[in-house]
């Protein structure tokens, strides 16, 4: 048995809590800054509706360690954000008020529910999901220990990831930068007739 196993048997032995997202989280929208107003030269991130920052601002209104979920435009995205940022009025931002959760179990569940948040959209106009099916989520909220346990298994496991990424990223780097000066020795080659001599 797993130690998820024997937490859960130990601290949860009828089953784990299940609560509506809106009474374990603060859930805000975000606020529009305009475009022009964005410099890459600024501190913080701007975030939307995107996976990545649409610019950065020299103002921030949402705190380090924050959850996002992206209302629009990729609908459902979930992200967790390590500095502070400015949220855009495409995203909410969620912060645990309950002290039976943690932030980042919080993230990771609704990282692994992407798919079901983007089934709460509306389709009419504009596909959106509305801050009510969000708030009326219903999310596990195990003993913190549990989640603690899993968080930090989800974070190894990141962590290990993220590394093995950067890794077969410089390694194709430096395949590709070979494969570049392959091709310019034989284009060279092949286009340089200097050596012949003509008939």
């Amino acid at each position: 048995m797993s130690r998820i196993d024997d937490l859960i048997k130990q601290y949860c032995p009828d089953g784990v809590v299940q609560m509506e997202l809106g009474n374990i989280c603060n859930i805000s929208i975000g606020e529009f800054v305009k475009k022009t107003k964005q410099n890459a030269a600024f501190p913080y991130p701007v975030f939307n509706g995107g996976v990545n920052p649409t610019g950065y601002y020299d103002k921030f209104n949402s705190l380090a360690k924050s959850i996002v979920i992206s209302a629009r435009g990729s609908i459902g995205f979930v992200n967790y954000l390590e500095s502070n940022f400015w949220a855009g009025n495409s995203c909410y931002v969620l912060n645990t008020l309950d002290s039976r959760a943690l932030n980042k179990f919080v993230y990771y569940f609704l990282k692994n529910s992407e798919q079901e948040l983007y089934k709460l959209r509306n389709v009419g106009g504009i596909p959106a999901i509305n801050l009510r099916p969000v708030s009326r989520f219903y999310i596990p909220v195990p003993p913190l220990e549990v989640q603690r346990e899993i968080v930090s298994i989800l974070d190894t496991f990141t962590q290990l990831e993220a590394e093995l990424e950067a890794e077969l990223e410089a390694e194709l780097e430096a395949e590709l930068e070979a494969r570049r000066q392959q091709y310019e020795y034989y284009r060279d080659k092949l286009l340089t007739f200097d050596e012949l001599t003509p008939e």
